[in-house]
């Protein structure tokens, strides 16, 4: 609740109020029309929206690793917490879904996220946004060949990815170390070139 009423990004799920009675927290938020699992579900996205999508979660993850004192992390990035809407005849992303997010501190909970989508550090204690970046390479694979991530069929996943792009910047996110891998800053750059 604290984190998501300090966060307003157009690419974030607006969060509208919260309440504790009875001890059950219960969300108010924006309505979205579907989510990033139901459309992979249904079919194969086009390269440009998997384009505008993918940049719309960099810009969403972009803000939060940007935030000021300390960047905050979301530690759970998957298709089923990328809910979309409609802008046009466009399909667009806004990331959902604080339960697991944590300002970056040295106590953080191991692998809060789904352990598909997580980078090998989610279960130590050594977490930075590099997390979230690792996360957001494995969906930018599975919006791509429109498979659920499989670590133990990883690389075999990436190389079915046909688009170079998308291929090289996925490599570069699931990068073993994390300090190799780019930040949302210079992801969205690349993106922006494909929209």
């Amino acid at each position: 609740m604290s984190i998501a009423s300090r966060c307003r990004h157009p690419c974030l799920l607006q969060f509208i109020g919260a309440t504790n009675d009875e001890g059950s927290p219960l969300f108010v938020t924006e309505l979205m029309e579907s989510s990033l699992r139901k459309l992979l579900e249904q079919r194969s996205l086009s390269t440009t929206e998997v384009a505008v999508i993918s940049l719309d979660v960099a810009r969403a993850l972009n803000y939060l690793h940007q935030k000021k004192p300390l960047p905050i992390i979301h530690r759970d990035i998957s298709s089923a917490n990328v809910l979309l809407w409609r802008q046009a005849d466009q399909w667009r992303g806004k990331v959902s879904d604080y339960g697991a997010a944590n300002i970056m501190q040295h106590t953080m909970s191991l692998c809060p996220g789904a352990a598909v989508y997580s980078a090998p550090e989610a279960f130590t204690k050594n977490q930075t946004v590099k997390v979230d970046v690792y996360s957001f390479g494995v969906l930018l694979c599975e919006m791509s060949i429109r498979e659920l991530p499989d670590p133990d069929r990883r690389e075999e996943q990436v190389a079915m990815v046909t688009e170079r792009m998308f291929r090289a910047l996925i490599r570069r996110c699931l990068q073993q170390n994390p300090q190799e891998r780019p930040t949302m800053e210079h992801i969205i750059g690349e993106l922006e070139k494909l929209v």
